[in-house]
């Protein structure tokens, strides 16, 4: 394959017997892709990322407009202790022991471990972002494609 078809996202890519096209979100188009051609990822992979990161910047001005949204956090992961899997106890003990200045770096950051910790973010639904601001974000990731 030469080095024009892998630069064009319309190319198909053959990954074994499966032939996939590659394609980049509009709003990423002019990144780098985090994520190497033969990687077999879901669809919309990379479109979802891009939108927990655009979620998180949202509820990261919510907390530090609201410290004490912090404690609603908290709250939420105390109530089901003894049924939390792993990232939520993480994301427990993050909400324990780090500054709101913090927490919000982390929803904000846009390297592999804010990708990590926002996949299992504690800041959903409201009073962290409203359902019209979830609306937003899945527009504007949305916009202009097929």
């Amino acid at each position: 394959m030469s080095k024009d078809a892998l630069a064009d996202p319309r190319c198909p890519v053959h990954l074994g017997t499966m032939s996939v096209v590659m394609e980049t979100p509009q709003s990423a188009s002019d990144e780098v892709p985090m994520f190497p051609p033969w990687l077999d990822l879901p669809p919309n992979y990379l479109v979802q990322d891009w939108m927990q990161w655009q979620r998180g910047k949202i509820v990261a001005g919510r907390l530090r407009e609201n410290p004490e949204l912090i404690q609603t956090a908290r709250q939420r992961l105390e109530d089901k202790k003894a049924l939390l899997y792993r990232p939520q106890v993480e994301w427990l003990e993050l909400l324990e022991r780090s500054s709101v200045g913090q927490i919000c770096h982390i929803l904000e950051a846009a390297d592999d471990e804010g990708q990590r910790l926002r996949s299992s973010s504690p800041f959903h639904g409201s009073p962290f972002i409203t359902s019209e601001e979830n609306e937003d974000v899945r527009q504007r990731a949305y916009a202009g494609r097929s």
